[in-house]
């Protein structure tokens, strides 16, 4: 498939290693665009905010957290789904965050890239 066929998918992780990881597991399904914090992927959406389909981010960054850059996200591309990775799915702002609608999806570090890509599959689908 060629890359222009490909959905585009917006990782942000301050840590290049999960980047590298996202996209290794990515890669052969969705274009992947990658970002080292909020700001990078801010200026990222404003110049392919016609191509990018979905986020995925990390929830601890710093400068913005995850759910930070969601607020962002959603007032700025209310329709742009958000996947939220975080090791703390109990914390009352992530938890706070998926009710609310301000993010699509929270998953569980650590994640496993099948069950990833499918949840990233259904939430495309919808």
């Amino acid at each position: 498939m060629a890359d222009e066929a490909k959905i585009c998918v917006l990782i942000v992780d301050d840590e290049p290693l999960n980047r590298d990881l996202l996209r290794r597991v990515l890669q052969r399904e969705y274009e992947v665009v990658d970002a080292e914090d909020a700001i990078v992927a801010l200026a990222a959406l404003e110049e392919r905010s016609a191509d990018v389909r979905l986020v995925v981010c990390d929830q601890l960054m710093p400068g913005r957290n995850g759910t930070e850059l969601a607020a962002e996200v959603r007032e700025r591309w209310p329709d742009l789904p958000f996947i939220l990775l975080t090791g703390y799915d109990d914390d009352p702002e992530v938890k706070r965050a998926h009710a609310t609608g301000l993010v699509t999806e929270v998953v569980t570090k650590p994640w496993r890239g099948a069950v990833l890509k499918e949840l990233i599959a259904q939430t495309l689908a919808r």
